[in-house]
């Protein structure tokens, strides 16, 4: 359900967006139990393929990434894709956070509650690209609190065809969307 609302904004905003992820580029393995998709024993490059793959208009910009859905984010999403950061190098985790913080009581905005990372691993470390030019840390080095979501990034500062203005409705209604379906 997020992918598919992750892959709506991106679309809507113009941008060109491929499926990537293993349900996705093997549609039978969907209906599979884990333990009949276990037998499989699809290779790590398979299993591990983040769920798009997003070109910018020009087509010169490729981004991989990675759609989460949480109740309550956390550090441990970092946690749940590191591996496929290693297998890439470097991708996109764009997480959706159904009870976001405000702590500044700002106007609701979807930037509230969608964001993104890059994420990498350099010469073995795993790093997340944090906002307000603080650049790459370690990801075992941050702390696990409301302040790391607020150190990930609006989707308008990463993916610029992505105004918040210009689609601020579209934005809105997937926050309000996923919040409904995804909680009850």
């Amino acid at each position: 359900m997020s992918e598919g609302i992750a892959r709506a904004i991106f679309e809507d905003a113009g941008y060109r967006v491929i499926d990537a992820g293993v349900e996705k580029v093997f549609r039978e393995v969907a209906c599979l139990s884990p333990l009949e998709y276990a037998k499989l024993a699809m290779p790590d490059a398979v299993r591990k393929l983040p769920d798009f793959m997003v070109m910018n208009r020009e087509q010169d910009q490729k981004y991989l990434i990675e759609v989460k859905y949480r109740d309550s984010w956390s550090k441990a999403v970092l946690s749940e894709v590191k591996d496929q950061v290693a297998l890439f190098g470097e991708m996109i985790l764009l997480s959706i956070n159904a009870s976001a913080d405000n702590p500044r009581k700002f106007k609701d905005s979807p930037s509230r509650f969608i964001r993104c990372c890059a994420l990498r691993l350099n010469a073995g470390v795993y790093e997340m690209e944090m906002r307000n030019n603080r650049g790459w840390e370690p990801v075992d080095k941050l702390d696990d609190d409301a302040g790391l979501w607020w150190a990930t990034w609006p989707l308008w500062e990463k993916f610029p065809q992505l105004k918040e203005d210009g689609n601020s409705k579209t934005l809105s209604l997937a926050v309000k969307t996923l919040k409904g379906i995804l909680t009850e």
